[in-house]
């Protein structure tokens, strides 16, 4: 049984795969509202770097989920399911459906596949924290080796959020969390009434779009609005506003004196690592419709292949 019995839409791709500009040709023709699943447009004033509509953009076409924090307050699952309660509501009294959108895979793994709902500790996630903090990242993936093993094997142990996360619950519940996951997930959407439509090509051309992009992105103010980001709220590269593509490659150019040469290299190669990684997930999931960005006829393909899913839901 699915939380949400609204049928609904998921536009899925790599980065620089036009994902953005397809949403908004869909919402333009079609009885959908846009539901943002982008780690970085979240937050308010991260507007260059993460490539977030413009105002005009997000006034003509609702987008949920686009400026709903600030920089300095940390986003996290459950932030994102409160507001995706919301935006669901909101859509549904409108007699609309949700279009799901963004490049943020682990969202839109929430959203498909599902999630536990496991216990959280102020207390206790202060403590990992603290550890991380003055032992480093080595001892967290100790402890977590110690623990879990089989986790270790699993998850991104070069990560310091996923580390300090699971340590969490394996203090919290004195479980594996191996032994947890095997747990049934809450449900969030019925697959049999959803559709996935993914937007992807070469990785030489997404590299190639990318890297055109990162190019705009600079000229367009990005190191002024990192400036204006650090001056209005104090932040840091240990603010997870931060961590988001081209705000994290960039920052050292401001605050430690790296060149700009060395920060756009950084972030032209983080966003193609972020391209592959996205493909290789988007391989793992059974998808409707497969579209290349390539194609110039890949509008129109999109617009018969949403009437169709409309038509067959009666919406």
């Amino acid at each position: 049984m699915s939380k949400y019995s609204t049928p609904a839409i998921f536009l899925l791709g790599p980065s620089a795969s036009g994902k953005t500009d397809l949403s908004m040709h869909i919402a333009e023709s079609f009885p959908v509202e846009i539901v943002s699943i982008d780690s970085a447009m979240v937050y308010q004033s991260l507007n260059i770097g993460s490539c977030k509509p413009t105002k005009a953009q997000l006034s003509k076409y609702k987008h949920h989920l686009v400026d709903i924090i600030p920089p300095n307050v940390n986003f996290s699952l459950g932030i994102f399911l409160d507001f995706l309660d919301r935006s669901i509501l909101e859509i549904k009294s409108k007699g609309k459906i949700p279009l799901f959108v963004g490049g943020s895979m682990m969202f839109h793994n929430v959203l498909i596949n599902g999630f536990h709902d496991f216990p959280s500790c102020k207390e206790t996630r202060r403590k990992v924290e603290k550890k991380y903090e003055q032992e480093g990242l080595n001892k967290l993936q100790s402890e977590l080796a110690a623990l879990d093993q089989a986790l270790f094997k699993e998850i991104d142990i070069y990560n310091p959020r996923r580390l300090i996360r699971a340590l969490e619950i394996i203090h919290i519940t004195g479980e594996k969390l191996s032994t947890l996951k095997q747990q049934p997930k809450i449900q969030l959407f019925d697959k049999n009434t959803v559709h996935l439509v993914a937007v992807n090509d070469k990785k030489t051309l997404l590299a190639e779009r990318s890297k055109k992009r990162l190019n705009e992105i600079l000229q367009n103010g990005l190191l002024q609005e990192i400036e204006q980001l650090i001056e209005k709220y104090d932040l840091t590269k240990q603010n997870q506003s931060m961590q988001a593509i081209n705000y994290k490659q960039f920052l050292p150019h401001l605050l430690e004196d790296v060149s700009l040469d060395d920060c756009f290299y950084d972030a032209d190669k983080a966003t193609k690592l972020l391209i592959k990684s996205q493909q290789t997930w988007l391989k793992k999931i059974d998808i409707d419709t497969h579209l290349e960005c390539s194609d110039t006829k890949i509008k129109d393909k999109l617009s018969a292949t949403i009437d169709t899913y409309l038509r067959r839901h009666s919406i």
